[in-house]
């Protein structure tokens, strides 16, 4: 079983990179690049920026050649019908934003859209009362209130990773720790601690499909380092959504996963209350006051605000890897980085009153921001 994993995973390395490669070439031949400005570092060469549609094939070839099961599993079918519906709003905004039609649609319009994909993928995928545990006591979710929550959680995830991808693979190595700590669990934690699954075959399923979305995560962490191709927040948008749904797919250690990703929960849960108690505005209305704004205030550079992220996201991983099945210990360490968090960002930036921006300018911050790195 586990050679059959390794196996596995250098194929959709393998697969991911090669594809990727020509993708960037073709892109690159027939001239369909970006045009750096002030909304990304314009020191930069133009790159290609409509690499999603090569992720997209990417993610449909490794399912076809390494798990054509899933071809017959409405879980993967649905996910991909109402994922869909995401990526083509997306896409009207994409192409609205680069200037190629002059429809924008409204923000609002765009939320609402997620999250009636997001009941409408729980709905036809056939869940009904959910599960989870609450100390050491089973809490039983009607169908009627886990659609709610879940389309505030899915919201609520989409947003708070498309918050932090400002800065270049920080996003997609958020993504990939977030992924491979459900794929971890399932493999290290819960296939060896319990003999009884209510089901298994959804269980295996959200394994299979976490492990490949983690390293078509990875593998893009790599190539917009640099940057040497840009997928925006198409493709963002639709690993986030599924993100959500893998994540209530399997349920029982959703707490777990939350605690993984403290760092991006916590941010996103920050900056919707300073807007909303604070700047007296929506908290879906654009600032620069998200968490690597902040660190870059504090006059720290992209590397380092980078390595924060990716070293705090690598360590809450391993560490609730290591808790195995232990409760009460994952309570401790989410409260203590809780307190961590919060504490700090209220005592610099309510008490000290620094500002968590110069300027809400555009044109003021991407002048200062040049000159950090």
């Amino acid at each position: 079983m586990k050679m059959n994993i390794r196996l596995k995973c250098l194929c959709i390395l393998a697969v991911t990179t090669f594809l990727s490669w020509c993708g960037i070439k073709i892109f690159r031949k027939l001239n369909i690049l970006d045009k750096p400005g002030k909304d990304l570092k314009w020191t930069r060469k133009p790159v290609p920026t409509m690499q999603w549609i090569v992720v997209y094939l990417i993610f449909l070839i490794i399912i076809a050649l390494l798990f054509p099961e899933m071809w017959t599993n409405n879980l993967l079918l649905w996910f991909l019908a109402w994922g869909t519906l995401i990526v083509i709003v997306e896409i009207i905004t994409e192409l609205e934003y680069i200037g190629k039609i002059k429809f924008k649609i409204p923000a609002w319009w765009r939320f609402l859209v997620h999250l009636i994909a997001a009941c409408l993928a729980l709905y036809i995928s056939g869940i009904e009362n959910f599960e989870f545990m609450l100390w050491s006591k089973a809490i039983i979710i009607p169908q009627w209130a886990l659609y709610v929550l879940f389309a505030i959680w899915s919201a609520f995830v989409t947003n708070a990773v498309n918050w932090i991808d400002w800065i270049n693979a920080q996003w997609n190595w958020i993504l990939t720790i977030w992924f491979f700590t459900i794929f971890g669990l399932i493999q290290w934690v819960v296939l060896p601690s319990y003999t009884e699954y209510t089901n298994y075959d959804t269980l295996i399923f959200v394994q299979d499909l976490s492990l490949v979305l983690a390293i078509i995560s990875l593998v893009y962490t790599v190539i917009e380092f640099k940057p040497r191709a840009l997928i925006r927040d198409i493709w963002t948008m639709f690993l986030a959504f599924g993100l959500a749904y893998l994540s209530v797919l399997w349920g029982t250690k959703i707490w777990t996963l939350i605690v993984a990703l403290s760092l991006v929960i916590f941010d996103a849960i920050w900056i919707i209350f300073y807007r909303i108690f604070v700047l007296k505005r929506s908290p879906m209305q654009w600032d620069y006051k998200h968490m690597h704004h902040r660190l870059l205030r504090l006059w720290r550079t992209r590397w380092e605000v980078r390595a924060f992220v990716w070293i705090w996201s690598v360590v809450m991983m391993i560490l609730m890897l290591m808790q195995g099945t232990n409760r009460m210990n994952k309570i401790i360490i989410f409260v203590i980085m809780a307190l961590l968090f919060f504490g700090v960002n209220a005592y610099l930036f309510l008490i000290k009153k620094l500002p968590c921006w110069q300027d809400d300018k555009k044109e003021d911050h991407f002048e200062w921001e040049n000159k950090v790195d």
